[in-house]
């Protein structure tokens, strides 16, 4: 379950949002910057086998400066709407990119919901680095902007990311057919859910 430290939430929300930076143990959280292209690029290009089978189907281009430059220039235009919040996942230790967080589709009014979106490098799979980053995004989504409630989907046979949403009080709540485009096949997902325990 995810337990709040004494200082949340951080006082200048406005700047956070737009620039946040949030501190772990081994990892740290930052938003994508033109400078880590070459870093990502390397991860991504790494792991490609492993993760195609889990995110939605690959562009030709989707290892280019292009496609990054697009990226950053949707993912800015997101946040500054209000609608995204995007992380890179960096290793404390080496300052290498191991994977990346992000809260998508993020709604106010009657909602006050995000869904989330992670993927990490693989030979980091099983040590706990997942766990501690998503405790980091979840305490900014619950203190700095305020939400009510995170979705979350799975492949069904996605045992290491079902592990860990259930490791952090994530609910299931049932079975959607066809939910998400996923290598180019919409395929069903288990659906997840965890709300603000401050909004009970």
């Amino acid at each position: 379950m995810i337990k709040f430290k004494k200082g949340w939430p951080l006082k200048s929300a406005s700047v956070i949002r737009l620039h946040p930076r949030l501190e772990g143990e081994r990892v740290y959280l930052r938003a994508p910057q033109w400078q880590d292209y070459d870093q990502w690029t390397s991860v991504r290009f790494t792991n490609q086998e492993f993760l195609k089978p889990y995110e939605p189907k690959w562009s030709e281009n989707a290892l280019s400066e292009d496609f990054f430059k697009q990226r950053l220039e949707q993912q800015n235009k997101e946040v500054r709407a209000g609608r995204g919040a995007f992380f890179l996942i960096f290793h404390r230790q080496n300052g290498t990119i191991i994977g990346g967080f992000n809260l998508n589709n993020i709604q106010y009014g009657a909602a006050h919901f995000a869904s989330l979106g992670y993927w990490l490098d693989e030979k980091y799979l099983k040590q706990g680095y997942m766990h501690e980053s998503a405790q980091l995004a979840i305490k900014y989504a619950f203190t700095v902007l305020r939400l009510n409630r995170l979705n979350a989907a799975c492949l069904p046979d996605n045992e290491a990311s079902i592990n860990v949403l259930l490791k952090l009080g994530f609910e299931e709540e049932g079975l959607a057919k066809k939910y998400l485009q996923i290598n180019g096949k919409f395929q069903d997902h288990r659906l997840f859910g965890l709300n603000n325990p401050q909004c009970l």
